[in-house]
């Protein structure tokens, strides 16, 4: 599983993953059999999108959870079953059970948060407080 956080000063990885994808690559601590979706994370004054890479799963194949200020992506697909029921001759992609978490800061409001799966991307709006967005911008008054 891995982990970033959404604070209001952007997007951080933990450090020892950053050190270990410096020397080793992305795809280091992924181990054989793990599968970690690639992911685009957006903000906006008013939101973050996160967009991970899902091709080949369906709507009902993810959970995603809030619990306090912690967001966790995961899917359950049963490869095996999948594998009895058809034949391939080759098969070069299959989708995989994943775990995603993301910390999320105290600007984010968790009611609001909602997501849709379209064209093999899962993107998970995060709206924040308004109180947050108005907060962005200030105008000054000159005298």
């Amino acid at each position: 599983m891995t982990a970033l956080a959404l604070t209001p000063k952007g997007v951080k990885k933990p450090l020892l993953s950053n050190v270990f994808e410096e020397w080793f690559g992305n795809d280091f601590l992924n181990g054989p059999n793990i599968n970690w979706p690639k992911t685009n994370i957006q903000e906006t004054d008013d939101h973050y999108l996160i967009e991970l890479s899902v091709p080949g799963y369906q709507k009902k194949d993810f959970k995603i959870e809030v619990d306090h200020q912690f967001l966790s992506v995961s899917s359950s697909v049963d490869n095996l079953q999948q594998n009895q029921k058809n034949r391939f001759t080759i098969k070069g992609f299959t989708p995989e059970k994943f775990s995603k978490s993301f910390s999320l800061s105290e600007n984010i409001d968790p009611e609001m948060i909602s997501a849709k799966y379209d064209n093999g991307i899962l993107s998970i709006n995060l709206p924040k407080k308004e109180e947050e967005r108005s907060k962005h911008i200030q105008t000054v008054e000159i005298k």
